[in-house]
């Protein structure tokens, strides 16, 4: 969200989505595991980390979330690292695994930043694919969400 949509705060965490595939090449033919290990060693003065490596199927997400990724500009070398964020409606659907107050203002951002829609929303909470670990918060999670439209 930081660095995709310019949300000016600060996190302490870096979370990512991959699919099988990707990741099974990261470990594979890059070293991933060992690069996230020297990857927080480095970022540990900071007082930052990489914590969470997700599955698609562990989110709450569109089918179609990949497609809808932007890709994120910097200066680290993008002949060697490229960056993408979940688009904005999937970023707000991911959010509603725990829609907490912190989450619910990332959400008023990209709603107020990116001007989504009401409709928008509720279209892709319709399409999207519930893990079964948080079929019992989404419905709860997914009023909060649609209250932030209210007048």
């Amino acid at each position: 969200m930081i660095l995709a949509y310019g949300l000016n705060r600060s996190t302490e965490d870096v979370d990512l989505v991959l699919e099988d595939e990707e990741l099974e090449v990261l470990i594979d033919e890059a070293e991933f595991g060992a690069a996230v290990e020297a990857t927080n060693r480095e970022l540990e003065p900071d007082g930052l980390f990489l914590t969470h490596i997700w599955g698609p199927e562990q989110q709450i997400l569109t089918p179609d979330w990949k497609q809808s990724c932007r890709p994120v500009v910097g200066d680290w070398g993008t002949d060697i690292l490229a960056v993408s964020a979940l688009g904005p409606v999937d970023l707000i659907l991911s959010k509603l695994c725990r829609a907490d107050d912190a989450d619910l203002d990332d959400i008023r951002y990209l709603i107020k930043t990116e001007g989504i829609e009401r409709d928008v929303i509720e279209a892709a909470m319709a399409r999207a694919e519930v893990p079964v670990d948080f079929a019992d918060v989404f419905p709860k999670n997914r009023r909060r969400v649609l209250a932030l439209f209210d007048p």
